[in-house]
């Protein structure tokens, strides 16, 4: 089974080694007795899953989370919004369940399903820069997806000065997500309009299209500050193509224009990336979990059709 974890919804399917996924299901995160218990609900959601595939014998499970997650080990460091923190994820599930298992980043296995067979395909450097509640990145370099164990990939919590020194929920002052993330630019907004209601960051987009002047300025504010990060980026790393994903993607008319003019003014020597949409959506991190998932398990084993 590919399993993604969110704080409030998991995705769940089963996956075949072209990242094809059948009886994709979102289910509501059991988080009642918090960490512990979601590995509970995960383990008996994994193995029931498991017994129901009669057609095809189940080979294991790849499940991805949010947060610091080193794959070779199976541990999540740290993983705020699920209550994890130092968690043998793969172990525990592989004892619960009796099958064989990887845990991975829902982010890096997003950018990998991109890279295999969305936006990112055909490109040795790249980055996938997904803009969410919170903002991460996966980064390809030399036809390589960097892990640093686990904490490679933070972009949205490097300093940039157009955050100034707002506080991030990460603790440090001034992070990327303070302003780009769609959390951030919903925030700015409501600082802007001195509005006391909260407001999704898709409808701020809508009103900057309508010309409200604060929700196009809570925009100019997060294209600024990507520009500075992504410009880092650029200089340290080189990619040849940038594609953005997450929920802040379909704003992506009123980020990228002003980010790649920016780019374009600031750099001198670097190569300026292309700069793209993620084609495969909501879906990437369960994909990106089935691909995960048979390059990590099947070289154990061999002949069944599904994970």
């Amino acid at each position: 089974m590919a399993v993604d974890v969110g704080g409030t919804l998991t995705k769940i399917a089963y996956a075949d080694p072209t990242g094809s996924l059948t009886g994709l299901a979102r289910l509501s995160t059991q988080m009642a007795e918090g960490g512990a218990g979601l590995v509970s609900w995960l383990a008996v959601t994994i193995r029931r899953w498991a017994d129901q595939r009669r057609d095809a014998r189940c080979l294991g499970y790849s499940v991805v989370a949010p947060g610091i997650v080193n794959t070779a080990s199976g541990i999540v460091r740290a993983a705020p919004n699920v209550d994890w923190v130092d968690v043998p994820l793969r172990d525990q599930l592989s004892e619960l369940t009796g099958l064989r298992g990887v845990v991975a980043h829902d982010v890096r296995s997003a950018g990998l399903a991109e890279w295999r067979l969305g936006s990112g395909l055909g490109a040795d450097n790249l980055l996938f820069l997904s803009l969410g509640t919170g903002i991460a990145g996966a980064m390809v370099v030399d036809g390589r997806m960097l892990e640093a164990g686990g904490y490679a990939g933070e972009i949205g919590h490097t300093r940039v000065a157009a955050a100034g020194d707002a506080r991030c929920a990460c603790g440090q002052v001034g992070c990327l997500e303070t302003l780009a993330s769609a959390a951030g630019v919903a925030r700015t907004y409501a600082r802007l309009a001195s509005s006391a209601e909260p407001i999704e960051a898709h409808r701020v987009a809508d009103r900057a299209r309508s010309g409200d002047p604060n929700a196009q300025r809570a925009f100019d504010l997060a294209a600024a500050a990507l520009t500075q990060a992504l410009t880092n980026y650029v200089t340290l790393l080189g990619p040849e193509l940038i594609v953005i994903g997450g929920g802040l993607s379909g704003a992506a008319d009123l980020l990228l224009p002003q980010v790649l003019d920016a780019m374009t003014a600031a750099m001198s020597f670097q190569r300026l990336p292309r700069m793209v949409t993620a084609t495969l959506g909501a879906d990437a991190g369960v994909i990106g979990a089935g691909l995960v998932g048979w390059e990590l398990i099947k070289p154990h084993v061999g002949g069944p059709k599904w994970i």
